[in-house]
């Protein structure tokens, strides 16, 4: 169950919030003490959950997020639903949490001001860990800091760390509201759904919304989050920009995929995190929670494999558990990554919103599956680019979130962290094979893209039935062709006769090492 909580005075309050007020002048109702609540703080981070937003807590005890969070806020509530609560994170002894002091009568003060808009807040299943990074948050917004972003890679977590941080700091503002983007809403239609919770102006264009929003911020304290904004953030710039200089009093919390490119961050008033995998204890932990024992071998690998990718674990442990009857060692030794449809679906979108040049980078970085500096990688690319070109687009890379950087004796050096590496191979593979199709079709070779700029073997090596790329391309042709597949290819290498040498590009490498590859055994 979801819900609006607005109760900005008596005479407006919903039915449910006084059917709530009489509950409380019940002679059954409880409220939690202060170290009741701290009991029942760490029964849940046992359990992973949050305080509110965790939809099985509230489920277990039969009642509603609102009253879990009455709950925490110490409100009193009917005295079974308290116990109901209690149980659902393990705590029988339910006596040990109230608070015994008498009831008091209601009068106008007891009414609570706060507005809270959690519409399209999400629930999560379970949280583990990120202390360091909930205290660092913690510290930005009540420091100040007008615009708090958090950033990183699809499915690590930015938004169960927002909601566990709201469970932390929602109490220091009037006013909480929480928007998902993920729908990729324009920003006219974002500051028209944020100004529905203020007045029922409507808004005309985004500079004149924008300014009614500040005025807002301006008069109380009020915290927006606005979860996911990946889709089209260049529009969301100015607007961002403005938020953040202006002054007011407010903080809007962001997660996004990647960081706004026009924004200063590391200031007084605006702070990125730069959100990384669980640490090798909180994966643990997580993986407990899955079935686990924290004692099967491999599972320290696994959680390297995956870099502590919260929602990449919780995808892949289902498959070890049925397929490999939970051995994560001979999950392991198949030399693979499994990356759920779900997963799948955010790095592939975050992959195609990609300029031309970065797709290419990353396609270079997947041949290579090691390490590569940018000298070398700018001696790989088919047609000259501006050094700084390059170098602008691998700073766009690594703000998204999409790069490993290794930092040695010598040069910096740069390569795709496994389920990335997985991603774009898959894709490569794909486009490639498709480029094959389309030529066949067509006997024209300017469908050949990716096969001309891009030498799919990996430079310095002569394994070519063991390269995994010309091993993933072979199959993927090879159930398109059949037996026919070589006297395919031997097609294509005729219609590059004539051609000049920058048209060709890599075409011809690429074809004649999959001819070759088809004469190998495997």
């Amino acid at each position: 169950m979801r819900e609006t909580e607005i109760i900005p005075s008596i005479t407006k309050a919903s039915k449910l919030e006084v059917i709530c007020l009489l509950n409380r002048c019940m002679s059954n109702s409880l409220r939690a003490s202060t170290v009741g609540l701290a009991i029942v703080d760490k029964a849940r981070l046992r359990l992973g959950w949050t305080k509110t937003s965790t939809a099985r807590w509230w489920q277990d005890a039969h009642t509603s997020r609102a009253t879990l969070r009455r709950f925490w806020q110490g409100d009193r509530i009917q005295q079974e639903i308290f116990i109901a609560i209690c149980q659902a994170v393990g705590i029988t002894n339910w006596e040990a949490i109230a608070d015994s002091s008498d009831i008091h009568s209601i009068n106008i003060a007891d009414i609570p001001t706060p507005y809270l808009d959690w519409n399209e807040a999400p629930d999560v299943e379970s949280f583990y860990g990120r202390n360091q990074e909930l205290a660092q948050l913690e510290q930005w917004i009540t420091g100040g800091c007008k615009l708090v972003m958090i950033v990183g890679i699809g499915g690590i977590g930015k938004t169960a760390l927002a909601l566990a941080l709201i469970d932390h700091i929602q109490s220091k503002f009037d006013c909480l509201i929480w928007r998902s983007l993920h729908s990729a809403p324009s920003l006219n239609s974002l500051l028209d759904s944020l100004l529905n919770n203020f007045d029922n102006n409507v808004v005309h264009d985004i500079p004149q919304g924008t300014a009614q929003l500040l005025h807002h911020l301006q008069q109380r304290r009020y915290l927006l989050i606005l979860d996911g904004l990946d889709a089209d953030l260049s529009n969301y710039n100015q607007f961002i920009q403005k938020i953040s200089r202006d002054r007011h009093q407010s903080c809007i919390l962001l997660t996004s995929r990647e960081q706004p490119k026009a924004i200063e961050i590391d200031t007084k008033t605006v702070r990125c995190l730069n959100l990384k995998g669980l640490s090798k204890t909180e994966a643990l932990e997580l993986l407990q929670s899955r079935g686990f024992t924290s004692k099967e071998l491999g599972l320290s690998a696994l959680v390297q494999l995956y870099r502590g990718n919260p929602l990449a674990l919780k995808l892949v442990t289902p498959l070890i558990q049925l397929v490999f009857a939970g051995n994560v060692a001979a999950f392991l030794a198949q030399n693979t990554l499994v990356i759920g449809d779900r997963l799948r679906v955010i790095l592939k979108q975050q992959f195609e919103q990609l300029t031309d040049l970065e797709q290419d980078i990353l396609y270079w970085l997947a041949i290579w599956q090691e390490p590569v500096s940018f000298s070398r990688l700018q001696t790989h690319l088919l047609i000259s680019v501006d050094p700084a070109t390059v170098l602008e687009a691998i700073v766009a890379l690594e703000r998204r979130s999409l790069l490993e950087k290794w930092i040695g004796t010598g040069e910096i050096s740069f390569s795709l962290q496994p389920l990335v590496m997985k991603v774009v191979t898959d894709e490569l593979v794909e486009r490639a094979a498709q480029e094959i199709q389309q030529v066949v079709q067509s006997n024209n070779m300017r469908y050949f893209k990716i096969l001309r700029t891009h030498r799919l073997l990996r430079p310095g090596t002569d394994d070519i039935a063991g390269d995994r790329i010309l091993h993933q391309l072979r199959d993927y042709l090879w159930r398109v062709y059949g037996a026919t597949l070589p006297q395919t290819l031997e097609r294509m290498l005729w219609l590059l006769k004539d051609q000049s040498p920058l048209a060709i590009g890599y075409i011809a490498c690429n074809v004649a090492v999959l001819l070759k590859q088809l004469r190998k055994p495997g």
